[in-house]
């Protein structure tokens, strides 16, 4: 089980590292609409999949 998900386990430095993790994926699902085709070829994604991702809430994994 996730250490986030364990009730009464939140600490400052546990809920900064989910803080992260979150801005983490928020960037990288921003960075991943932005390909082109091309590059979405290169690393074996279609648009559809590029889209599925980037429509994903941060916070989801």
């Amino acid at each position: 089980m996730s250490k986030y998900l364990m009730p009464g386990t939140w600490s400052v430095m546990a809920l900064i590292d989910y803080l992260e993790q979150i801005e983490s994926r928020r960037q990288g699902r921003r960075l991943l609409a932005e390909l082109d085709e091309a590059q979405l070829r290169d690393i074996g994604l279609t648009r559809a999949d590029a889209e599925e991702e980037a429509n994903k809430l941060p916070w989801v994994a």
